[in-house]
């Protein structure tokens, strides 16, 4: 125990912990709700087609509530059940409200990371992981239910980190979490922060493989980081 808190990353993980059931105590104590209109309408929609799934044995096709009409899959409902990390929720019967605040939590643990890999000092990477975890982009999407928003975009410091690494190291180790990551954030399936999360890591690569080709002490290891790069985004 006295080894773990000794570990930057346990301490900083605690502080963060607290931090959420400070910031969400009515919601994690108090088994209070958010009361926006979309955090609301998926509830409702969900007990619908879920009571509907019991009856006949199978998940609705069809979302008669959005847009006058979408299939199911398109309109994003039972989105959950492509989401692999969810099974291991569901196995410790967690609510949905609390795996969005883990979430967040997840979100700000990769911040530190993302900032002690780029040399800032313990207590600067948490106060960067902290005002990450807590900006008021992330927070609202919670509140007003755009949590596989807030869930995808939890996993950005996380796929950054891990970019940078491979980079600088390309092994097997980093590209297989790399490739895990991305795949999760996918299927996470807001679409549009995937979308700037790869534009970001995109730019990265661009940026590293341009100095790479103007300082030769950085070329021993492009080709291959970029094929291991290549291969994790795959």
């Amino acid at each position: 125990m006295k080894t773990l808190l000794k570990n930057p990353t346990v301490v900083i993980g605690l502080i963060l912990l607290v931090l959420v059931c400070v910031l969400f105590n009515p919601i994690i104590f108090g088994g209070k709700t958010f009361g926006s209109p979309d955090s609301l309408m998926p509830k409702s929609v969900g007990m619908a087609l879920n009571k509907l799934a019991e009856e006949t044995d199978e998940l609705p096709q069809w979302q008669p509530w959005v847009f006058s009409g979408m299939p199911s899959a398109e309109a994003f409902t039972h989105i959950s059940k492509l989401y692999f990390p969810d099974y291991l929720f569901t196995v410790f019967f967690v609510p949905g409200m609390i795996i969005q605040l883990l979430h967040l939590l997840f979100a700000g643990i990769g911040g530190f990371l993302l900032l002690r890999h780029f040399k800032c000092s313990k207590w600067a990477a948490g106060l960067g992981a902290t005002a990450f975890m807590i900006t008021p982009y992330m927070v609202t999407m919670v509140v007003f239910g755009h949590g596989s928003q807030m869930m995808t975009a939890a996993y950005i410091p996380w796929i950054l980190w891990l970019t940078v690494r491979l980079w600088q190291k390309p092994t097997f180790w980093n590209v297989g979490w790399l490739a895990l990551l991305l795949g999760f954030q996918l299927q996470r399936a807001h679409a549009q922060i995937a979308y700037y999360t790869w534009m970001l890591i995109g730019a990265y690569s661009l940026l590293v493989l341009i100095n790479g080709f103007r300082f030769v002490e950085e070329r021993p290891n492009l080709g291959k980081g970029f094929g291991f790069f290549i291969f994790a985004c795959l």
